[in-house]
């Protein structure tokens, strides 16, 4: 008796699908000070969650997207090259870059302007960002802080402690 294998998975990649297909579409939307530039921007599908990539334009500079590994970044970066509104697009170990590469020591309202967003949702509460933009949204009362935050930063102690099994009472 021949034993079972399963067939082998074809390896994965970057895929580009339609904007609306991303994950984090709706984030993004309440956050743009141009929701116009959605227009031209691409979800990109790594291990089949499809994160938003913004490109640059009115009043976003720059934008960057973690990859998790330099391979997949290559690839990515490979995608994007020589599409409108991603000019500029270089790798650095497993972070794509596009558009100018942003100024150091900017503080966290000037990282955003750069980046063409505004300061709070036009929407409602804060959506927590997606991990491939960088994780964290700083300036954000509800994203825990960096180790190393000032205390003015740090997140509020929960009001009560509740046991998993007793949520459902």
């Amino acid at each position: 008796m021949t034993p079972f294998r399963p067939p082998a998975e074809p390896l994965l990649g970057v895929q580009l699908l339609a904007a609306p297909a991303a994950h984090d579409y709706e984030y993004w939307r309440s956050r743009l000070v141009n929701p116009g530039l959605l227009g031209g921007a691409v979800a990109v599908a790594l291990y089949r969650l499809p994160l938003l990539a913004v490109p640059v334009g009115t009043d976003r500079r720059g934008g960057l997207m973690d990859m998790a590994d330099p391979v997949f970044a290559e690839a990515l970066a490979d995608a994007l090259r020589g599409r409108p509104g991603y000019d500029q697009v270089t790798t650095s170990g497993q972070v794509v870059t596009w558009g100018e590469p942003m100024p150091e020591g900017l503080a966290p309202d000037a990282r955003r302007r750069f980046q063409g967003l505004w300061e709070e949702p036009r929407n409602g509460p804060c959506i927590r960002p997606p991990a491939g933009h960088g994780g964290r949204d700083e300036g954000t009362r509800s994203w825990p802080p960096l180790p190393g935050s000032p205390p003015e930063r740090q997140p509020a102690p929960p009001r009560a402690v509740v046991a998993a099994g007793a949520a459902h009472a």
